[in-house]
């Protein structure tokens, strides 16, 4: 039988456990759902879309480790977990935990973390883009929001702002983080990724604040999800004299 002095010191015990594993909670972020299964919703530039090799259309559904490729044609994807992509020409991508970029080009919209050979991301909630070229050297585009960068057989993760670019060459080495200019971005809206898209990406309300906020006098194009063309400020000339 305990001793008073003995049920004091357990119930403090618990007390101090409880309140534990409250702070610890408190402190880890909320898990995002695993990716383990995508669906085709949009096709553009002809139907060359497959899937593990085989022609794939609108409404066609990847699983887990099975990999998308696009040769000319572009594709739009919704993912299990309410994420969302678009891959470019060229491109290949492997649905698992993470959305696997082994070449090509993919924007990547909510809780859809991505990696390539030589890194992982970790997202909650942003719009991003990943490109892989043929020499397997990568580049990572942030949008909108931050994500964390890891090397792979590391540990430290590098955070990545919204309106920043990171270049990793193909053995795997991280170049410096380095600002977007206006015209970088002017020019994604209207590359592959964004041009000619009608099916909305989830997160394009955010993205159009976060530009306007980096960049005031951004030319915004019109795209599913924009609430309105943000107009430029004109520019006034200066004087001669």
């Amino acid at each position: 039988m305990l001793t008073k002095r003995s049920q004091r010191y357990l119930l403090l015990s618990l007390l101090w456990g409880f309140c534990l594993a409250l702070i610890l909670g408190g402190i880890h972020r909320p898990a995002i759902a695993h990716i383990n299964a995508t669906t085709i919703v949009e096709i553009l530039d002809g139907e060359e879309v497959f899937i593990e090799n085989q022609q794939a259309k609108v409404d066609d559904r990847a699983t887990f480790q099975q990999t998308i490729q696009t040769q000319e044609s572009r594709a739009s994807l919704l993912f299990n977990n309410s994420a969302a992509g678009r891959m470019g020409p060229e491109s290949s991508i492997t649905v698992g935990q993470c959305i696997e970029v082994q070449q090509g080009s993919l924007l990547a919209s909510g809780p859809a973390n991505g990696c390539t050979a030589n890194f992982t991301i970790d997202v909650q909630g942003t719009v991003y883009m990943m490109e892989v070229n043929e020499q397997g050297g990568s580049s990572l585009k942030v949008l909108e929001g931050e994500v964390e960068v890891t090397p792979k057989g590391n540990t430290k993760p590098i955070a990545i702002n919204q309106g920043e670019q990171l270049n990793i060459s193909p053995d795997g080495i991280f170049g410096k983080i380095v600002a977007l200019s206006q015209g970088d971005v002017e020019s994604l809206l209207r590359g592959v990724l964004f041009e000619g898209f009608e099916v909305e990406i989830p997160g394009m309300e955010k993205l159009q604040a976060a530009l306007e906020n980096l960049y005031p006098n951004i030319d915004l194009p019109r795209l599913p999800g924009f609430s309105r063309p943000n107009i430029p400020r004109p520019r006034i000339p200066r004087p001669f004299f």
